[in-house]
């Protein structure tokens, strides 16, 4: 959650601050916007939510292997005893490989999505036009209905 949460909102704030260094480029068909800002999500959320990652894969491989086995599954006390055992820099483990990762992934991710998205509106804008009306027009006419019986 914390991941996804960092990803939608760092991409959405790069999207407009790019919208806003480079107007004539702005806009939602603009390929390489999304490309940019959506790499830039996936960079900034892989790395704010490494030590996460960590803390989870260290719990989830206790034992295993000759892992460290924790007295405890509470977060808090896990990283308090990486940071004890290895030093702070060791819930940034495996940072590199992470961003390195994530950042084109959700450069693609995102602009195939936008891409989709624009196409997909661009053909149906009558059709899905109409569709929301018909369902206002549902809308209005049940609670008209709705507000006759009482």
């Amino acid at each position: 959650i914390p991941f996804t949460g960092v990803h939608f909102a760092a991409y959405e704030a790069a999207k407009k601050i790019l919208s806003e260094l480079y107007p004539d480029q702005a806009g939602d068909d603009h390929l390489l916007t999304h490309v940019a800002a959506g790499g830039t999500a996936g960079a900034l959320a892989s790395g704010i939510t490494t030590p996460f990652d960590v803390v989870k894969t260290r719990l989830q491989c206790q034992g295993v292997c000759g892992a460290t086995k924790y007295s405890t599954s509470s977060v808090t006390q896990v990283v308090k005893e990486i940071v004890r055992r290895e030093g702070s820099a060791a819930l940034f483990k495996g940072l590199k490989p992470r961003v390195l990762f994530h950042t084109p992934a959700a450069a693609i991710s995102w602009s195939t999505y936008e891409a989709v998205v624009s196409r997909t509106w661009e053909a149906n804008y009558e059709r899905l036009y109409c569709l929301k009306l018909q369902y206002f027009a549902y809308i209005v006419l049940a609670l008209y209905f709705e507000s006759k019986k009482l």
